[in-house]
């Protein structure tokens, strides 16, 4: 039982070891770490793959399609109808880059099937994503209503308000990939640490692409949701004030 409980501490005083950042090279505000390294490999992959696609089924684009043809417009047209139905006019930038942050969000997180640390386990991938639907926000905001968005800041609730959309969503966004990793680390810890009682070895193995799928795709749905909701709520237009009609004078001497 003693040797039981040694083992335990060891590899959990290790965990720390996993879950921080271990960095590359540079110091200070440079400093490069293991999930910055992860995110250009994550945008490399992309490139990539967005080229291989115009290459082969872009530009063999057919009236019958084939099943990739089939998953690519099924993708594209879920993105645009979503931006649509929410920014109306203003689909054809926000489809796209709900697309992109989303396709962002999930490979960095996939990545951690091939025993990289997630692009997203880094503050400053999710606090660059949240300062681009924050610029979103407002700009459409001004292209919508124009002189008129300054009303909005009158008002020192919404200038607070608006301060703390990128920072929830920084926080949410870190947090949920942060704490994703420390339940996977736990399990396998879990299972190395008890594995001579004999718990099955598996478990790790089917536990750990399951959730690792299941979270990406939450979270970049998520992201991509409340970018459009906060977008939305920007460009909305307030309840216009209906004028009331004079009565005639006719009128007003009959009644």
């Amino acid at each position: 039982m003693q040797q039981f409980n040694s083992q335990l501490l060891i590899d959990f005083t290790a965990l720390g070891e996993k879950i921080f950042p271990k960095f590359i090279f540079g110091e200070g505000l440079f400093a490069v770490n293991d999930s910055v390294i992860s995110g250009f490999i994550v945008v490399a992959v992309i490139l990539l793959a967005a080229l291989i696609m115009r290459l082969t089924i872009i530009r063999k684009w057919k009236t019958t399609p084939t099943g990739g043809q089939m998953f690519l417009e099924w993708l594209v047209c879920t993105f645009d109808k979503q931006a649509e139905d929410s920014t109306e006019n203003y689909a054809s930038f926000m489809g796209p880059y709900t697309f992109g942050a989303a396709a962002y969000i999930c490979c960095g997180v996939l990545v951690e099937l091939f025993g990289l640390r997630p692009a997203m386990a880094d503050v400053g991938a999710c606090l660059s994503l949240a300062l681009c639907t924050f610029l979103f926000i407002h700009t459409l905001g001004f292209v919508k209503k124009k002189h008129r968005r300054l009303l909005h800041y009158l008002n020192p609730i919404n200038i607070i308000t608006d301060i703390a959309v990128p920072v929830s969503m920084t926080v949410r966004l870190f947090g949920s990939i942060l704490s994703g990793m420390v339940i996977m680390e736990l399990v396998y810890i879990v299972v190395e640490a008890i594995w001579f009682v004999g718990l099955p070895l598996i478990i790790p193995a089917l536990v750990s692409p399951l959730f690792t799928l299941f979270h990406a795709f939450i979270q970049a749905y998520v992201f991509a949701s409340l970018t459009l909701m906060f977008v939305q709520e920007a460009i909305e237009e307030g309840p216009k004030k209906q004028k009331k009609k004079k009565k005639k004078r006719g009128e007003e001497i009959a009644a």
